[in-house]
C-alpha cells in the first residue's frame, strides 16, 4: 500500500471506527428504550412500517455508488460534474415516480390503518428528502474524505441517542407514540444530509443542478446501467427484510419484533465491515485503474481471513452466551430461544464470509454480477414467503433463519468464486 493511500485509509477507517461505535452504543441503547416507550407492540407496528417504507432508499443506493466510482477514477472535473447533475436528475425524477407509488398503495393499505397514516407519511417524506441529499456522501466518499461523512453519522446518532432519551422521560399520549418515534429515528439524519450537501465544494455543481437528457442521452445510458446492477444489490436487501418481517407480523407482532431486533444484532455485529467497506473499496477501484495488482492480492487474502474470523468468534459468543446477552440488551421485554440465537448467528457467520468478495468486487466495478446473484437469492426467499402465504403455512422465526442462511451460503460460493479467480 503507497504512502497516501495509506494515509487516506486509515484516517478515514479511524474515523469510521469512531462512528460506527457511536452506531453501536446508538443501537444498543435505542432498541430498549424505545421498547420502553412505545411498548413491544408498537415496536412490532414500527418494524413493519419501516420494513414497508424501507424500499424507498434503494433510490439512493442505485445512483450514488456510480458518483462514487467516477471520483474515485479521477476523472476531470468537467465529467464529475455531469455525472454529479446527471444522478441529481435521476434522484429528483425517481423520487417523483415513488411518491406517485406511495400514493397509490396508500390508498389500499392504509385505509385500514388509519392510526398508521401519519407515521407512515412522516417517514416516506422524511425518507424522500434524505435520499436527495446523499449524493454529498458519494462524491466525499470517492474524493477521500469519507471521514466528514464519519462525522456527520456520528452527530445524528449522537441526536437521535439524546432524543430518545429526552422523549423517555415525557409523559405520552399514545397516539403520539409512532409519529413522534419515527421522527426521532430519521429526522436528524436528514438534517446531517443537508448540512453535509451544502458544505461541499461548490465547483462539483458549477455544470448546473440538473441535466436535460435529450443533450445527455450517453451519460444518462451510462448512469442507468451502473444504477440498475446497484438497484438489484439494495432491492435484495429490502425485499429479504421487509418480507421477512411482514409475513412474520401477520401471524405475530412480537415475531416481527424479533425479527426486527435481529436485523439489529446484524447491523450492530456488522459494523466492523461498514467501517472498513466505506473508505477501501474507493481505493480498490483506484488500485486497479492503477494496476497496482500486487496491493490487491494482498487485500484479498487479509480480507478474507480476517472477516472469517471475526464471523468465527461472533458465532462462538452467540452458541455460548446469546441468550445472556440478549436478556443483558434487552431485558425481559423480547426473550429468544437459543435455536434462534444459533441461526442468527450462523446467518452473521455467512454474511461475514460473503463481505469479503463484496468489497473486492465493489472495488472492481463488478456490481452487474453482484446484482443478480443477490436479487437470484431475494427472489427464492419471496417465493419461500409466498407459499406461505398461499397455503396459510405457519413459518415460525427459526424457519425464515435456516432459509435466510442457507441462501447466503450459495451466493457466498458464487462471489467468492468471481472475486478470487
Amino acid at each position: 500500500m503507497n504512502i497516501e493511500r495509506k494515509t487516506v485509509f486509515y484516517k478515514a477507517f479511524s474515523s469510521s471506527l469512531l462512528s460506527k461505535l457511536v452506531s453501536f452504543i446508538y443501537q444498543i441503547l435505542s432498541i430498549p428504550l424505545l421498547i420502553s416507550m412505545i411498548g413491544t407492540y408498537n415496536f412490532g407496528r414500527l418494524a413493519i412500517l419501516m420494513s414497508m417504507i424501507g424500499w424507498v432508499n434503494i433510490l439512493s443506493g442505485g445512483v450514488s455508488p456510480f458518483v462514487t466510482k467516477v471520483m474515485s477514477e479521477n476523472q476531470g472535473l468537467l465529467e464529475q460534474q455531469s455525472v454529479i447533475a446527471g444522478s441529481r436528475t435521476l434522484l429528483v425524477l425517481g423520487s417523483l415516480v415513488l411518491t406517485a407509488i406511495f400514493l397509490v398503495i396508500g390508498l389500499f393499505v392504509y385505509q385500514n390503518n388509519q392510526d398508521l397514516v401519519i407515521s407512515a407519511l412522516i417517514l416516506f417524506v422524511i425518507s424522500i428528502l434524505t435520499i436527495n441529499f446523499t449524493i454529498a456522501d458519494s462524491i466525499r466518499q470517492g474524493t477521500k474524505q469519507q471521514h466528514i461523512n464519519n462525522l456527520f453519522i456520528m452527530c445524528a446518532n449522537i441526536t437521535i441517542i439524546v432524543s430518545i432519551y429526552a422523549a423517555y422521560q415525557l409523559p405520552l399520549a399514545e397516539q403520539t407514540l409512532l409519529p413522534l418515534a419515527v421522527i426521532i429515528l430519521y429526522f436528524p439524519l436528514l438534517i446531517s444530509k443537508i448540512i453535509n450537501f451544502f458544505t461541499l465544494d461548490k465547483s462539483f455543481f458549477v455544470k448546473g443542478l440538473y441535466l436535460p437528457f435529450k443533450t445527455n442521452k450517453f451519460l444518462f445510458r451510462k448512469i442507468y446501467h451502473f444504477m440498475l446492477a446497484n438497484l438489484m444489490i439494495q432491492l435484495s436487501v429490502v425485499i429479504i427484510k421487509s418480507f421477512a418481517i411482514i409475513y412474520l407480523g401477520t401471524n405475530d407482532t412480537l415475531a416481527a419484533a424479533k425479527m426486527e431486533i435481529i436485523f439489529r444484532y446484524l447491523l450492530i455485529s456488522g459494523t466492523f465491515f461498514a467501517a472498513i467497506q466505506l473508505p477501501l473499496w474507493p481505493l480498490i477501484t483506484e488500485a486497479k485503474a492503477k494496476n497496482d495488482l500486487l496491493w490487491l492480492k494482498k487485500v484479498k487474502v487479509w480480507l478474507g481471513l480476517g472477516f472469517l474470523v471475526y464471523g468465527l468468534a461472533n458465532f462462538v459468543i452467540m452458541i455460548n452466551f446469546g441468550l445472556l446477552v440478549f436478556e443483558l440488551w434487552l431485558g425481559k421485554a423480547v426473550i429468544f430461544t437459543q435455536q434462534e440465537l444459533v441461526l442468527a448467528g450462523s446467518y452473521f457467520l455467512v454474511i461475514s464470509m460473503v463481505q469479503a468478495p463484496v468489497i473486492i468486487l465493489m472495488g472492481l466495478g463488478t456490481f452487474s454480477y453482484m446484482g443478480r446473484m443477490l436479487m437470484a437469492e431475494a427472489l427464492l426467499f419471496l417465493i419461500f414467503i409466498l407459499i406461505g402465504f398461499m397455503f396459510s403455512i405457519q413459518i415460525d422465526l427459526s424457519a425464515v433463519l435456516a432459509v435466510m442462511t442457507s441462501l447466503r451460503v450459495v451466493v457466498f460460493i458464487l462471489l467468492y468464486q468471481r472475486a478470487y479467480k
